[in-house]
């Protein structure tokens, strides 16, 4: 029977506002990730593959390098293990697994405990509902980041996955710090948060350790996922132990709500940015047409997506985009970040990429990743962005003045913008 961790003792509140990087570079860093295109846009054209030898760095930008890069798994591979096995010492979580049978049979897991019935019965209803009662109750202005787009799914935690915790914001918060460190650029240089991270899962552990505990002591009916997951492990066949319960949690729980709070602020960002895409999503949500919907803050997305795209790490040496004019041989160690983002404004692989286009065909969008380790919780993912905007953008909003209008990062992460209806 798996024994719950202990939370974290008490002492210093945990501030995630200690991690906002404070080096004298970063305003200028944050200004180019603010507004990547044009520079971007020179790269495709004139330095497709930029390489930093010194560095061990390399960059791809044009829509087929990118899918080379995320198409070679073998050689291209993800980095995120050793952060993983840093904070949570077990079983990896398939998003840094290579493929193989045990990435295959993990997968199979997940997608069997996550279904595809659970979104119109559990998902859609739920967020719409809390989204709902949290914009209707709010009196006509709201920090729709830290009040809406990260509290529902924050909630959520508790009904679909069945996880309790005493403090929303604080989980959330957690679960912010644990998704930065993870998917922050390789670096050999140790994390300044490193201290603040270990807490973060420290808290998270405790809490999903006292879920487990809870399922196997609780109702055989719980359908909560947890609870589905302990069923797996009683049946037996290749079930998943305590550990790798922990590890499927901790990187579900780590993509759902940082991730959907980092897409759904950045959605936020260009809906009050441009007037088009706002009124388009806006009719959409007052007809109910949630198919229209989410295809306009998928769209949207494409704009500002979650990042650059994803860093893998050169295995062996490869040459990117070989027999043409820009072929770049990577040396094995290089780190590789596969632009995702500059991908999608390829003229070469996407047609007008400059247009707002909520029917622009699914194959020209790289916003949950490409190849192998494309979202596992996608689907999760559209059905509680698109009931959590709608109340929002039923009721049609507007950015609020002064600062509080203003979007407001820890890093690349949304934390606060106040709109008002």
């Amino acid at each position: 029977m798996s024994t719950p961790t202990p939370a974290p003792s008490p002492g210093r509140r945990f501030n995630i506002e200690d991690m906002n990087p404070r080096g004298p570079f970063w305003p200028l860093v944050r200004r180019l990730l603010e507004q990547p295109q044009w520079w971007m846009g020179l790269l495709r054209r004139f330095y497709p593959i930029p390489r930093i030898s010194w560095l061990r760095f390399a960059m791809v930008t044009r829509f087929e390098d990118v899918q080379e890069v995320l198409d070679k798994d073998r050689v291209f591979q993800v980095p995120f293990a050793p952060r993983m096995m840093e904070l949570m010492p077990g079983p990896l979580f398939v998003l840094a697994m290579p493929d193989g049978d045990d990435y295959r049979n993990q997968r199979r897991q997940i997608m069997q405990t996550f279904r595809l019935e659970d979104i119109p019965t559990m998902i859609t209803p739920r967020a719409a509902t809390l989204a709902e009662e949290i914009v209707a109750g709010c009196g006509g202005r709201i920090d729709a980041i830290e009040g809406l787009l990260t509290r529902v799914p924050t909630l959520l935690c508790r009904e679909y996955y069945g996880v309790q915790f005493p403090d929303a914001k604080l989980f959330a918060e957690w679960l912010s710090a644990i998704s930065s460190y993870l998917f922050a650029p390789p670096s050999d240089k140790p994390s300044p948060h490193l201290a603040m991270v270990r807490e973060a899962a420290d808290g998270v552990r405790g809490v999903i350790d006292q879920a487990i505990h809870d399922a196997k002591e609780g109702p055989a009916s719980s359908d909560t996922i947890v609870a589905r997951l302990v069923r797996m492990q009683r049946d037996g066949g290749g079930a998943p132990c305590d550990e790798l319960i922990r590890a499927e949690l901790l990187g579900m729980l780590a993509g759902f709500v940082p991730t959907n709070t980092l897409a759904s602020g950045n959605i936020l960002e260009m809906l009050l940015r441009r007037k088009d895409f706002k009124a388009a999503a806006e009719e959409a949500a007052r007809k109910d047409d949630d198919s229209r919907l989410w295809r306009c803050l998928y769209e949207a997305l494409r704009f500002k997506p979650i990042n650059l795209g994803p860093f893998r790490t050169c295995g062996t040496d490869y040459t990117i985009a070989e027999g043409s004019s820009h072929e770049k041989r990577i040396r094995a160690g290089t780190r590789v970040l596969a632009s995702t983002q500059s991908a999608m404004f390829d003229e070469r692989g996407v047609v007008e990429p400059k247009k707002f286009d909520p029917d622009r065909g699914r194959h020209e969008s790289m916003v949950f990743g490409y190849g192998l380790h494309w979202c596992i919780g996608a689907f999760l993912a559209r059905a509680q962005i698109t009931q959590t905007f709608k109340p929002l953008l039923k009721r049609g909003i507007r950015r609020a003045r002064g600062p509080d209008g203003r979007l407001r990062t820890i890093g690349l992460m949304p934390v606060h913008l106040t709109v008002e209806f």
